[in-house]
């Protein structure tokens, strides 16, 4: 554990002016910014590894007990702490962290029938907002979904704030992404794939007047069919290439004149009922 007074000390490089964007992109992708004690914990249980931690003193001697011996934990003030980041961070603490190896999308599929299920799986094509792919990750594990697809236009969910909002649940929760260059391909030969030999319902959720309202337990599922759900773009929703790909559309019913809802409560209202498909029918 090493003391730091000086907010340009060289060892917080990776937190000065926790500038994730530019962490995610000069280590190739490689680490990420995790802020929180709960966010932190999460990363130790699951085994992410965790380079160094920058924690106000004060709560130090409990962090150096939490993390493995090979994370570096540098303590400071909180004015010290507050200089480097460029702000003041709420809980006094934030660590530097590896992004484990991401997963494909088959072996996703694979995982899930190899326990058994059918496989469902959260797609979103093109959600920008970093906070509510953050949201959206934490509902996907919440209600049981296998594993996200994160197109190659949707925000990154290992930056900061999408760590924070999806409270560590991205360290467990599989998360299939596409590259910028060869993305786009990529993502709709993988729709393709799974809506032909993987055998799965792709379900585009719509504000269409004329789609059928979302009705938790509508069919059931025969054992190899799993269900991926299509999640639009905060602006304009699903374009209609998404949707001309999908087995079928559903809608929320809407009042009071709202016409839709943040996408990662539609996620969530969507995705239990999607989940209670899968329950067996009572006779």
């Amino acid at each position: 554990m090493a003391t730091i007074d000086d907010p340009q000390d060289p060892r917080l490089e990776p937190y000065l002016r926790m500038r994730d964007r530019n962490l995610r992109a000069e280590a190739g992708g490689s680490h990420f910014l995790a802020e929180g004690r709960l966010v932190v914990e999460r990363a130790v249980e699951v085994g992410i590894a965790l380079e160094s931690v920058l924690v106000v003193d004060t709560k130090a001697p409990a962090i150096r007990r939490l993390v493995p011996p090979s994370t570096r934990v540098l303590a400071c003030k909180k004015p010290v702490m507050a200089a480097a980041a460029g702000f003041a961070l709420h809980q006094g603490i934030v660590a530097v962290g590896r992004v484990p190896a991401p997963p494909t999308l088959e072996q996703v599929v694979a995982n899930a029938r190899a326990a058994g299920r059918a496989g469902t799986l959260v797609v979103c094509p093109e959600v920008t907002n970093v906070d509510n792919v953050g949201l959206l990750i934490r509902v996907a594990a919440g209600l049981g979904a296998d594993a996200m697809m994160l197109g190659p236009r949707c925000a990154d969910p290992w930056y900061r704030r999408a760590v924070r909002t999806s409270m560590g649940t991205v360290f467990s929760l599989p998360v299939v992404r596409y590259p910028d260059v060869s993305g786009p391909e990529s993502f709709t030969a993988d729709l393709r794939w799974l809506a032909g030999p993987a055998g799965y319902d792709l379900v585009a959720t719509v504000t269409d007047p004329d789609a059928p309202v979302l009705a938790p337990r509508a069919r059931r599922d025969t054992p190899d069919t799993g269900t991926a759900v299509l999640l639009g773009s905060e602006g304009y929703g699903l374009d209609a290439e998404a949707v001309a790909r999908c087995t079928r559309r559903v809608r929320i019913p809407m009042h009071h004149g709202v016409d839709s809802l943040n996408v990662a409560v539609a996620a969530g209202i969507v995705l239990h009922a999607i989940m209670q498909e899968r329950e067996p029918r009572s006779e």
